[in-house]
C-alpha cells in the first residue's frame, strides 16, 4: 500500500475505534438505568405484593365481622317469625290467655328491636334469595375497590423486570461485540507489519462485530 493511503486507512480506524468507544460507553451507562429500571419494579413488586397480603386479610377480617354479625340478625329474626306465630295462635286460641299475649308481645318487639340493629351491623345487599350471605361477592368487591386506591398488581412489575432483565442481557451482549470488535480495530492500528490477508480479515470481522454490536445496541437502547 501507498503511504497515503495507509494514512487514510489508519485515520478511519482512529475514527471507527473512537466511535464505537463512545457508544460502548453510553451503553454502559444506559444498561445501568435499565438495570435500575428493573430493581425499582422488582421493589414495586414485593410493595404490591404485601399491599396484597394487607388488604386480603383486612378485608377477610371486615368479611368475618359482617358475617357474624348476619348470623346474629337471622338468629334473631327466624326468632321473632317463630313468636310472631306463637303470638297470633294465643290471639286466635278459643281460650284467650292474655298474661301470655302480653309476654309474647314484649318478645316480640325486643326481638324485632335486636334483628333492626343487627341488620344495620353488615350491608345487606350480599343477603342472597336463600337467606344466606355471600361472602365471596363481597370479598371481590372489597379487593376490587382497594385495587383503585393502591398498586395490587405484583405480576405486572414482575414481568415488567424480568423483560427489563432480558433486555440487560442483550446490551450486555452488544458490548461483549463491540469490545470484540474494538479488538481487531486495536490490532489493525498498532500493529503495523501485518500481513493483507490478516489485515482485511480482522478489518472484516472488527466490522463485522460492531455493525452486530451496534444493532443490538440500538435496538435494545430504550
Amino acid at each position: 500500500m501507498e503511504t497515503g493511503t495507509d494514512s487514510k486507512f489508519n485515520t478511519i480506524i482512529a475514527i471507527v475505534i473512537s466511535i464505537l468507544t463512545i457508544f460502548s460507553a453510553l451503553l454502559g451507562w444506559q444498561m445501568g438505568n435499565v438495570t435500575g429500571d428493573a430493581e425499582g419494579e422488582y421493589a414495586a413488586a414485593q410493595r404490591a405484593e404485601l399491599n396484597t397480603q394487607k388488604i386480603q386479610s383486612i378485608n377477610a377480617l371486615t368479611v368475618d365481622e359482617n358475617h357474624r354479625s348476619f348470623l346474629n340478625y337471622k338468629r334473631n329474626y327466624d326468632e321473632y317469625l317463630l313468636v310472631s306465630q306463637q303470638l297470633e295462635q294465643a290471639r286466635s286460641a278459643d281460650a284467650v290467655d292474655e298474661s301470655l299475649i302480653v309476654t309474647l308481645e314484649t318478645k316480640q318487639e325486643g326481638l324485632r328491636a335486636l334483628y333492626i340493629s343487627n341488620l344495620q351491623l353488615f350491608p345487606n345487599i350480599y343477603i342472597t334469595q336463600d337467606g344466606t350471605y355471600d361472602t365471596s361477592t363481597q370479598l371481590g368487591q372489597l379487593y376490587a375497590r382497594a385495587a383503585r386506591d393502591m398498586d395490587l398488581n405484583s405480576q405486572r412489575h414482575l414481568n415488567l423486570a424480568v423483560a427489563l432483565d432480558a433486555q440487560v442481557q442483550r446490551m450486555q451482549y452488544a458490548l461483549v461485540l463491540l469490545a470484540v470488535s474494538l479488538f481487531f480495530f486495536a490490532v489493525i492500528s498498532t500493529v503495523e507489519a501485518l500481513k493483507p490477508v490478516v489485515l482485511w480479515g480482522f478489518t472484516a470481522l472488527g466490522a463485522v462485530f460492531a455493525v452486530a454490536g451496534l444493532v443490538i445496541g440500538v435496538l435494545n437502547w430504550s
